[in-house]
């Protein structure tokens, strides 16, 4: 553990650089003290670079990190997720089955101590589609760690103490935000379900 330490010490000190490796090891299994939000609290508030740019490679280590994660799930199946409880595990896997891709997003979208690399072995465990997982990885961390950074730059050293007056205001409008987001989805799949079937039913135009 103190070697994890030392590592994330010496990787904050390398700036953006360094970002982008703690960001792929956190996601990849190797949690590292602070982890990657408090290092886009320390650049994007000290940095003179924009703050888009720390949330985007930070964003591209994660998803790079979690797609391996992805991999162990996706190759070793069952036993990836044993280590974890199991009833956690049996209702994380019924909400993958149901909502696939918007599960993962809002996993990485959701602040600790949201159990996101549960999620993330489910969806290898689940073998969900590479392109859709990492494009739900992508955008929800961009999301997530633009927020973060900006939030940094507009406030400076205030930034933590808002985030963490404020956790539960954003975890409700996480929810209300997927809620309406499956439920556009949902009314999409039957409009188009029942097109097909009017297209289907329809009767063959005459010579």
């Amino acid at each position: 553990m103190n070697f994890l330490n030392n590592l994330s010490e010496y990787l904050t000190v390398l700036g953006i650089p360094g970002l982008f490796f703690i960001s792929f090891l956190d996601s990849a299994l190797v949690p590292l003290a602070g982890g990657p939000d408090a290092v886009i609290l320390l650049l994007a508030y000290a940095a003179d670079f924009h703050f888009f740019w720390i949330a985007l490679t930070a964003t591209v280590g994660s998803t790079l990190g979690n797609m391996i994660l992805y991999g162990i799930g996706h190759k070793s199946g069952e036993k990836a997720l044993a280590r974890f409880n199991p009833d956690r595990v049996a209702q994380i896997e019924q909400k993958m089955q149901v909502y696939g891709a918007w599960a993962v997003f809002g996993s990485v979208l959701a602040p600790p101590p949201f159990p996101t690399k549960l999620v993330i072995l489910a969806a290898g465990v689940l073998k969900t589609g590479k392109i859709r997982f990492a494009a739900s990885v992508f955008s929800g961390r961009l999301v997530r760690y633009s927020l973060v950074a900006w939030l940094a730059a507009k406030f400076g050293s205030r930034a933590a103490e808002i985030i963490k007056e404020n956790t539960i205001a954003a975890a409700c409008v996480l929810v209300v935000v997927l809620l309406l987001a499956l439920g556009i989805s949902k009314w999409r799949d039957r409009r188009s379900y029942c097109k097909r079937q009017g297209n289907e039913g329809a009767p063959p135009e005459s010579a």
